[in-house]
């Protein structure tokens, strides 16, 4: 199954983690040891590209650092720096010092700051170095979660994009004759499905059961999975299984999705041509929310709308392959489930005044206040604790629609 394409792509993390370190001091190779069993290899490989790019920072912009290379840097120098020193080192990032130019957005410095924080800690918990100087960094505060997703019209429009060409250019539409059998595979299983686009990318041909209508799947941490698909997805799936043979003469390719023309016709389609499809169809078709749409905005789409539809969280979140039900909930529209359940408040509200006594009512609006007001404590933060029982009352709340 797609268990071959995730363990290439492990190796050639794996691969790149090697490379960085051979650039960096000894240590480094000591922490990313210590740290192997909590981290993924892609995880792995974000976290050394970060601590890198510190590494080269202090290497070229200060002198007390510049040795004969960066392999060179101490300990011992790494406890000479202060929180002023790591602050001027997200000014760096910020302001494009490691993007060409490019200015960063608070969140991305923040991540840069994670990595070096996980790295201090790690020395300073094994008395290696006295003091962790990240730790008195003042960080931008986690903006609000928004969910970006198609709405009804937008989906429609989209999917015309992909099989008749609405919204594109006379030369994207000459090249869309050349892969529409796929694209629309590919983008009507993602919006319906809401696979992962490297969980899609994976996919091989032992993967699809067409008889049973469903993919077996490698989730993350290597975990296998089985998705359904419906009617409609089998039949775009079979369309493109007639014509594939055309694109991929190759029988030691076993990739389901492949390349349909340039020098790497037949060969398994990448994650980046993924993306990009989905971005041309999205502008073309739904130019409002176009620019903002990819293959993750379409899996937020299909669990948007799992949950109107069904009501069941604990389905979504089984079909997401989410860890939390609380991960599961930002998809949901709180406002369509209080307008669902009181849709005939006003025409009952005689009946319900005339025989339900005043006890009830009250425990009714503490109810209702509890489930507005769980996920919020006293500080106008959100607990682990709250989240959950947020996530219980929510679920109960969505269980009774059904």
């Amino acid at each position: 199954m797609a268990y071959e394409y995730r363990k290439m792509k492990e190796k050639k993390a794996s691969d790149k983690v090697e490379k960085l370190l051979q650039e960096l001091p000894p240590y480094c190779r000591t922490f990313l040891i210590g740290r192997e069993g909590k981290m993924s290899p892609q995880t792995r490989l974000t976290y050394m590209q970060r601590i890198h790019t510190f590494f080269q920072y202090l290497y070229n912009n200060n002198s007390y650092f510049h040795k004969a290379s960066m392999k060179d840097i101490t300990l011992d120098d790494l406890a000479n720096l202060e929180t002023e020193d790591i602050e001027g080192f997200a000014y760096y990032i910020r302001h494009g010092g490691a993007s060409g130019g490019t200015e960063r957005k608070e969140t991305s410095v923040n991540n840069y700051l994670s990595a070096l924080n996980m790295f201090w800690r790690y020395f300073v918990t094994h008395g290696r170095i006295p003091h962790n100087p990240v730790a008195g960094v003042e960080r931008a505060g986690k903006p609000k979660h928004k969910i970006i997703r198609l709405n009804a019209d937008e989906k429609d429009g989209f999917m015309s994009s992909v099989s008749s060409g609405l919204g594109l250019t006379d030369k994207q539409n000459q090249a869309r004759v050349k892969t529409s059998v796929r694209d629309e595979a590919i983008c009507l299983t993602l919006i319906r499905t809401g696979l992962r686009v490297s969980e899609l990318v994976g996919l091989n041909l032992r993967d699809v059961n067409l008889k049973d209508t469903c993919f077996q799947v490698m989730r993350k941490r290597s975990k296998e999975d089985t998705v359904f698909f419906d009617d409609e997805v089998k039949g775009a799936i079979e369309a493109w299984l007639d014509v594939r043979p055309t694109y991929c003469t190759d029988k030691e390719e076993q990739a389901l999705f492949v390349v349909t023309q340039g020098k790497y016709m037949g060969k398994r389609l990448s994650v980046r041509s993924v993306q990009l499809l989905v971005k041309k169809y999205a502008e073309a078709g739904a130019p409002t929310a176009g620019s903002k749409i990819t293959p993750h905005k379409l899996r937020a789409t299909f669990a948007t709308d799992m949950l109107r539809a069904t009501g069941n969280v604990a389905l979504v979140q089984e079909e997401l392959n989410h860890e939390s039900p609380t991960t599961t909930m930002l998809y949901a529209d709180r406002r369509i489930l209080d307008l669902r359940k009181a849709r005939n408040i006003l025409m009952n509200e005689e009946e319900q005044s005339s025989s339900a006594p005043a006890e009830l009512k009250q425990t009714e609006e503490d109810s209702a206040s509890e489930s507005e007001n769980t996920a919020t404590n006293s500080s106008g933060q959100t607990s682990p604790e709250d989240r959950d029982k947020a996530a219980s009352i929510y679920k109960k709340d969505l269980d009774e629609l059904t």
